[in-house]
C-alpha cells in the first residue's frame, strides 16, 4: 500500500469510503454492546455480533490505510498504580475488541479514524491534480525500481517488511533511488543532446582540480 501522497483520486476516495464504513461499524458495535466486570469481554447483542464480523473482515486493511495516512494508532497505556505492571503500547485498531481490558474508551479509536479521514479529505484535491502530473508517474517508476529487490525477497519467502525497515534495507533503498534518479537525469540529457557538453564540463573540472 502506498503513502497517501502517492495515490490518485480513485484510491483516495476508496480509502475514505473504507474509513467511513469502518467508523460506522465501530459505532454500531459499541452502541450495541457493553462491558461487564463479571464477564470476560463485552456482552454483545445480535447487531454487535454482526458488526464484529464485518470489523474483523476489514480491520487489517483499515489499519494499513490509517498507517499510510501518517498516523500510528498507538496509545501508551499505564496500568493503575493499585494493580501495577508494565507500561505498554496498545494499538487501538488491532486491539479494538480488547479495549475494556485496559479501560480504554471507544471514542479514542474514533479519534484516530477521524484524523485519518481528515488527512485523506485534505489531500483530495492534490490526489486529483496528480492525475495530470507526469512527474508523479515518473516517481512511481522510481519507487518500483527501488522496491524490486524487496519484492524478490518477499517472493522467496522472507519477511519483506522487516528487510525494508532494517538499517541495511533503508540504505539500499536510498542508494538505489539515487542511482535511479541520476540514471534518469543522464538519459534525459542524452535525449536532449546535452550529455556530451556536460561530460566535457565535468572532465574539465576534474582536470583543473587534479592539476592543483
Amino acid at each position: 500500500m502506498r503513502y497517501y501522497t502517492k495515490i490518485l483520486i480513485w484510491e483516495n476516495k476508496r480509502r475514505l469510503n473504507k474509513l467511513i464504513e469502518f467508523r460506522n461499524l465501530v459505532i454500531d458495535y459499541f452502541d450495541n454492546s457493553h462491558a461487564d466486570w463479571m464477564v470476560n469481554g463485552r456482552i454483545e447483542t445480535d447487531a454487535a455480533k454482526t458488526a464484529r464480523i464485518k470489523i474483523n473482515r476489514t480491520v487489517d486493511e483499515t489499519h494499513d490505510i490509517i498507517l499510510h495516512s501518517g498516523i500510528n494508532p498507538i496509545l501508551t497505556w499505564s496500568p493503575p498504580p493499585a494493580v501495577g505492571g508494565y507500561v505498554r503500547n496498545i494499538d487501538l485498531i488491532q486491539n479494538i475488541f480488547n479495549l475494556h481490558a485496559f479501560q480504554i474508551r471507544a471514542d479514542l479509536v474514533l479519534d484516530f479514524i477521524d484524523r485519518a479521514i481528515g488527512i485523506y479529505e485534505s489531500n483530495h484535491k492534490s490526489a486529483l491534480i496528480r492525475i495530470f502530473n507526469p512527474f508523479f508517474y515518473l516517481g512511481l517508476v522510481f519507487d518500483l525500481i527501488v522496491e524490486l529487490p524487496f519484492i524478490a525477497i518477499g517472493k522467496l519467502g522472507f519477511n519483506r517488511k522487516k528487510a525494508e525497515a532494517s538499517i541495511a534495507g533503508r540504505m539500499i533503498k536510498g542508494i538505489l533511488y539515487l542511482i535511479t534518479v541520476v540514471a534518469a537525469f543522464l538519459t534525459i540529457l542524452n535525449l536532449l543532446g546535452y550529455l556530451d557538453p556536460v561530460k566535457q564540463v565535468v572532465h574539465e573540472l576534474i582536470g583543473s582540480k587534479s592539476a592543483k
